[in-house]
């Protein structure tokens, strides 16, 4: 007998165990320390399919809200995701998912972010979305980094440090919610790095003696071996500062290129990198959009005082039409959007390409909607 449901607490040493047997080889840590909220019994969020009373197939559910501006945009982050050797090809996964999404609606989310982009996903409208500029800074490239006011200090994370950090994440644009102990726990629990046999240690520039910049950066975790170049996975602060702390964290531990990834309304940042190569790359993994009209609403507060916005939204319908189509009404005009357009014009502003003039402009003033780089500390 087949039965879906949620883990209960006594079954998620089982769901660890499961996971662990998936994906974790001797030299890593286990899934459940690296990934708490996704075997929280307090959460007690994921799925799983059981035969017969036996976890078979997992998949780890962890809900957020995503800041950006004065806007609350609820989601959901799925990951871990995993079947029983021995009972794979049975269709679990999609079974479970189906039920996920009925969850997440319930909950009134209106994304859905995975860590993959596999069929399983794609198939059921989970896709690619968002851009990101990923840079490379190296010895030869890193002399025109100066601090050009001569105050900056640069220095490893100090217990006096959290408040500050807590401070500097909360200022960013558009950035997942994180209290003073998220932020502690997601360094400590060093999720994404942790698939990749890496290791977090965390940098600060500070001014007058007070935080102005930190960065979490992913260097090597010796003796294991791993083909990655180190990466900053999250960041916060002054733009030059973010920028000259990656350096110093090249420079600190031994690393011979260390990459940046920025995302497009991270302005500052990508003035202070542009002398830098880089090249443009997809958000990591994929969104499901649950509702468009529910996204709209909770994303109402950060365009209030964006010219044009009001104009634009009071002129805006939608209309869900079969297989996850939008109609979109502008302005009078009608649009016909698959899943993947209405993503690309949520996140990248790709418009319609038969958009009139007005049209154009009104959702030129909504969108693209600034959003966080998903393979930061918060990856499920």
């Amino acid at each position: 007998m087949l039965e879906i449901r949620t883990v209960r607490p006594e079954e998620m040493n089982d769901a660890i165990a499961l996971s662990d047997a998936v994906f974790r080889d001797s030299e890593q840590v286990s899934m459940g320390t690296a990934f708490p909220d996704v075997f929280s019994t307090s959460l007690g969020q994921s799925y799983g399919a059981f035969d017969n009373g036996k976890l078979v197939s997992f998949m780890g559910l962890v809900p957020g809200v995503i800041r950006i501006g004065q806007a609350r945009v609820n989601v959901y982050l799925l990951g871990s995701v995993c079947t029983h050797t021995e009972h794979r090809g049975q269709g679990y996964a999609s079974q479970i998912l189906e039920r996920i999404f009925e969850h997440i609606d319930k909950a009134g989310a209106s994304l859905l972010l995975v860590s993959g982009g596999r069929s399983l996903y794609t198939r059921v409208h989970c896709l690619p979305y968002g851009q990101i500029q990923r840079f490379s800074l190296n010895a030869e490239s890193t002399g025109q980094l100066q601090d050009s006011s001569g105050q900056l200090t640069l220095r490893e994370l100090a217990p006096t440090d959290w408040l500050h950090l807590h401070k500097l994440a909360a200022a960013r644009t558009a950035a997942f919610e994180q209290s003073v102990f998220d932020i502690a726990k997601l360094i400590q629990s060093e999720a994404i790095v942790s698939c990749i046999k890496m290791k977090h240690r965390v940098v600060v520039a500070q001014k007058a003696g007070v935080p102005v910049a930190y960065a979490v950066i992913a260097v090597p975790n010796p003796p294991y071996t791993n083909k990655r170049t180190p990466f900053v996975v999250e960041h916060a602060g002054d733009a030059q500062a973010i920028a000259m702390l990656a350096d110093y964290a090249r420079e600190r531990y031994g690393l011979s290129e260390i990459r940046v990834a920025v995302s497009p309304h991270e302005t500052g940042l990508l003035e202070a990198m542009a002398p830098f190569e880089s090249k443009t790359e997809k958000n990591q993994g994929t969104v499901k959009i649950v509702s468009l009209p529910r996204l709209l609403e909770q994303l109402q507060p950060y365009w209030q005082g964006h010219p044009g916005a009001a104009q634009a939204l009071q002129s805006l319908s939608v209309e869900a039409l079969e297989e996850d189509m939008i109609r979109l009404t502008v302005h009078g005009q009608s649009f016909t959007l698959n899943p993947q357009q209405v993503i690309s014009l949520v996140f990248e502003g790709d418009l319609p390409s038969e958009a009139d003039p007005q049209a154009a402009s009104a959702l030129s003033a909504l969108f693209p909607v600034p959003f966080p780089f998903t393979d930061g500390l918060n990856y499920v």
